[in-house]
């Protein structure tokens, strides 16, 4: 590994890494790494993929948590519209000097919750890839605060969460299913039964169905998320009426 940059981020240390093997580059925030990706931009990340994939029926999107910006890049080149908020100042100018940010991309720095909380724009769909090593970072772990953004911000779209499981965290994301599916959402959680990867991913809509992923382009993707995407299995409960 060759180290490219270190800042001091406001959640620890950032350091950007190069890996020589195949020159993919590393957002690490202490021990944690953020986000992958190779020199073409694309994530090594399969629940990035996974992500992307849910949201390709949005054409204006909102992803709270930056990291390096693989997936706002990926989205933008499909064309949609990509706002990025990320309240570390650091980020930004790291995922556009590093990463190779798209261009298109619009990047806020700032507190995202006052934000949905206060904002008359709307979204087809809104991301959470805020993390921390419990999960989804607070206050997007808090069901009420994710349901009070679908109504305000996301109404009639999709509300996708990235719930990172690693070593010796619960896994979050089956007590957040069945507290949307018990408010009347819709909701289907996608959990990997094999590969490196732990992540779980939480697809969810006030009306719609969320049981969406197609997965038939594997041999285009990033030999490291196939297996990932190949073993993904959706859990999608019955709604409370």
């Amino acid at each position: 590994m060759r180290l490219l940059a270190r800042r001091d981020g406001l959640f620890g240390p950032i350091r950007i890494m190069e890996r020589q093997v195949d020159k993919a580059r590393l957002y690490c925030i202490k021990s944690s790494v953020q986000t992958m990706a190779l020199p073409d931009g694309v994530s090594a990340f399969g629940y990035v993929h996974a992500a992307k994939l849910l949201a390709r029926d949005a054409q204006d999107v909102l992803l709270i948590g930056g990291g390096g910006g693989s997936l706002a890049t990926m989205l933008a080149r499909q064309g949609k519209s990509v706002t990025v908020i990320d309240i570390d100042p650091a980020a930004e100018h790291l995922a556009r000097a590093y990463f190779d940010l798209d261009a298109r991309v619009e990047w806020l720095t700032l507190d995202p919750l006052p934000y949905v909380r206060t904002s008359l724009r709307r979204f087809d769909a809104v991301i959470v890839d805020a993390c921390d090593a419990d999960g989804v970072a607070a206050p997007f772990d808090d069901p009420d605060v994710l349901a009070s953004l679908i109504e305000h911000i996301c109404p009639h779209g999709s509300l996708i969460l990235n719930l990172v499981h690693e070593d010796g965290a619960p896994l979050r994301g089956g007590s957040l299913l069945h507290a949307f599916v018990a408010r009347g959402y819709n909701a289907t959680l996608y959990r990997s039964e094999d590969g490196w990867e732990g992540n779980e991913v939480l697809h969810v809509k006030k009306d719609g169905a969320t049981d969406t992923l197609s997965v038939t382009d594997l041999e285009r993707r990033p030999a490291q998320t196939r297996t990932y995407l190949m073993s993904l299995r959706a859990h999608t409960p019955k709604r409370s009426r």
